[in-house]
């Protein structure tokens, strides 16, 4: 964990002030009587000199104009609460009385791309962090009594941002709002004035679920933006064939048959495509007191992310990142790869049981185990294999296990309470934004991913704060939570995730170290490949397949009897996690997905520890809470369920 270092945090989304604290604001604010901080939905976020008779259109100008020429939305003035500006106040003098005199001069300016839920919930989180603020300062100190009902509204909002509300919700924040109106002779209070201004949204978000800036990640899908040409390019990349629409026409998605595996993201010419964007809100995570903000990385991140700062495809670039998230405020940095390592442990001992079974005869044992990592393939085969629900491994992916394990052992250990910690993930693939919204992953209302970043995403926040990942110093990953092994970092290509979890059975079913760690039969870029292995007596069949309409293929084949293996691997996007929908686009895309592939391969070889039941993190994790791989413990905290999801009909 390190101190928070940038002044100022930005994205394509909008701006936000991390380190400067009150006292500094004020200091900066108190230096000229006419001088105010203003950040939010603006091109030039920092202190100006307001002059003399300005209007808020004149700032805004001032400012660089809005984000994107969009249009405005309103302006919160001060820190906690000055007043609400709406767009009838854009050609008004700014009054300067609005600022309370015990805080600090700051606009925040929001546009139409601004969801009025995901902002009152900052605001409200905001002050909160601030009530609890063991050096809070005399501003916050009056809020002290109405803590109760400051806390019950944001837990009334956060049900708003998640679709699990109803219109009595939106009551009850009126009547909270005006208890502490009236308890603390305010002259605004913000919850009612944005309930007063922009009803109708807050309508669509509990009466339809909808969301639409698409910033409510619990409310998001997959959409089909204006901006489409149709050109037809996301409907040729769909493995599923859930784009429909006529040449030059807008297209549309049939969600019941949708996998959101992102190749339409890949595929779009003019980015037309949005799976929502969670950067300003973990932009407003950062400088929220209180919270303590986490990430993991995904393998396929760390041999991707540098193609934009001029690094070669494949080359490893972890460390870097890790420096760059520290600049941007995160306390710690973890890595989902030791994650990847648990479950290995489960997933190869569910192997070796199903397998060993098999051999001693028991006809009720369902082969192949399928590997259980990409969300993409699970919705697929929910949607469209439902008779074979009982073939997938049911051990969580490692972006779920990492979660579960920093929400309900490494925070419990610490002290840190649940609804404190900000669990966000880094993520190749643009499934993981749904897979992180599915209800058992949560704890009541709290997710054990709060949300996910993408590779796109993290990269355009670097670059938008001043962050070049080839100019800064390399720094470790946080090894609070352990290092990984090679079995962990190869399940970010095709291939990779049964490659690991064969090592493990093998040796642990033969009982003889491996001498040669790599399988290499089962690596390749065919699309769907079988292959035989035989090493020390002990024989497998395994097929891999990566790509959707290839998986398709290979579940055919295995419900019809066609095909028998002992284990299977399906990723949903080409080449596995490193060409996931969330990663930098490639112009020479086959080329570069394999040198991000041979970029893990060769970490992998680089490691003293290679295979997953070796690392001693990992067996420490075992013995403090979990007892042994599939125990009832670890089946407890570890597995999941697959449900059937009904499609609608190809028309």
């Amino acid at each position: 964990m390190v101190d928070k270092k940038t002044t100022l945090i930005q994205s394509s989304r909008g701006s936000v002030f991390s380190v400067f604290g009150e006292d500094e604001l004020n200091q900066i604010t108190e230096e000229g009587k006419r001088k105010v901080a203003v950040s939010g939905k603006i091109n030039k976020p920092g202190i100006i000199e307001v002059p003399e008779n300005a209007t808020l259109n004149d700032i805004i100008d001032i400012c660089g104009g809005i984000l994107d020429k969009k249009k405005f939305k309103a302006a919160q003035l001060g820190i906690p609460f000055g007043g609400f500006l709406t767009e009838d106040s854009l050609d008004k003098v700014l009054d300067f009385e609005l600022f309370d005199k015990n805080s600090s001069r700051n606009i925040i300016i929001l546009s139409e791309d601004d969801c009025i839920v995901q902002y009152a919930t900052f605001y409200v989180d905001y002050l909160i962090g601030k009530i609890e603020d063991s050096n809070k300062n005399e501003v916050y100190e009056k809020y002290s009594e109405v803590k109760e009902e400051v806390y019950r509204i944001w837990r009334v909002l956060d049900r708003i941002s998640k679709g699990r509300s109803n219109m009595r919700d939106v009551y009850l924040l009126r009547r909270l709002s005006g208890e502490i109106k009236d308890k603390l002779n305010q002259g605004n209070n913000i919850i009612q004035e944005i309930i007063g201004n922009f009803y109708e949204e807050i309508e669509e978000h509990v009466d339809e679920n909808i969301c639409k800036t698409s910033q409510c990640n619990h409310l998001t899908k997959l959409t089909i933006t204006d901006r489409c040409i149709g050109c037809g390019a996301c409907k040729r990349a769909c493995p599923v064939d859930c784009i429909d629409g006529e040449r030059k026409e807008q297209h549309y998605i049939d969600y019941t048959r949708c996998t959101h595996c992102g190749q339409c993201i890949s595929s779009c010419p003019v980015n037309a495509i949005t799976a929502g964007d969670n950067t300003f809100k973990f932009l407003r995570d950062l400088v929220t007191p209180n919270k303590l903000v986490i990430t993991q990385m995904a393998p396929a991140v760390r041999v991707a992310i540098g193609e934009a700062f001029g690094f070669e495809p494949g080359t490893n670039v972890e460390k870097k990142i890790a420096s760059g998230l520290r600049k941007l405020g995160v306390d710690y940095v973890f890595d989902t790869t030791w994650a990847a390592d648990l479950t290995i442990m489960e997933e190869a001992t569910e192997f070796q049981y199903r397998l060993e079974k098999h051999i001693a005869g028991d006809k009720d044992v369902k082969l192949p185990i399928l590997t259980s990592c990409c969300p993409a393939w699970v919705k697929f085969i929910e949607q469209n294999y439902a008779d074979m629900l009982d073939v997938p491994s049911s051990v969580k992916s490692p972006m779920q296990i990492f979660a579960t394990v920093a929400k309900d052992l490494w925070a419990k250990d610490k002290g840190i309470p649940r609804d404190r910690l900000i669990s966000v993930a880094i993520m190749p693939c643009i499934a993981k934004k749904y897979e992180a919204s599915r209800p058992e992953f949560s704890r009541g209302m709290n997710y054990d991913v709060d949300y996910v970043i993408t590779t796109r995403e993290l990269i355009k926040i670097f670059e938008d704060s001043g962050i070049n990942l080839n100019e800064i110093e390399d720094e470790e990953i946080d090894s609070i939570m352990g290092e990984y092994t090679g079995g962990g970092i190869i399940f970010g290509r095709t291939g990779g995730v049964i490659e690991a979890a064969t090592r493990m059975t093998v040796e642990k079913m033969t009982g003889q170290k491996l001498e040669k760690v790599e399988f290499t039969e089962l690596r390749g870029f065919d699309g769907f490949r079988s292959c035989d292995i035989e090493v020390n007596g002990l024989k497998l069949r395994i097929g891999v397949a990566h790509g959707l309409r290839e998986a398709a293929k290979m579940l055919d084949k295995i419900r019809s009897g066609e095909e028998f293996y002992h284990a299977i691997e399906i990723m949903a996007c080409t080449g596995g996690c490193v060409g996931g929908g969330g990663q930098p686009k490639a112009k020479k895309r086959v080329e570069t997905l394999k040198q991000r592939a041979e970029g893990l391969n060769n970490i992998d070889s680089s490691l003293t520890l290679r295979v997953s039941n070796e690392n001693p993190h990992v067996q420490a994790i075992y013995d403090k809470y979990l007892d042994y791989p599939m125990s009832h413990k670890a089946h407890e905290l570890l597995h999941t369920k697959y449900f059937v999801r009904v499609k609608n009909p190809k028309k």
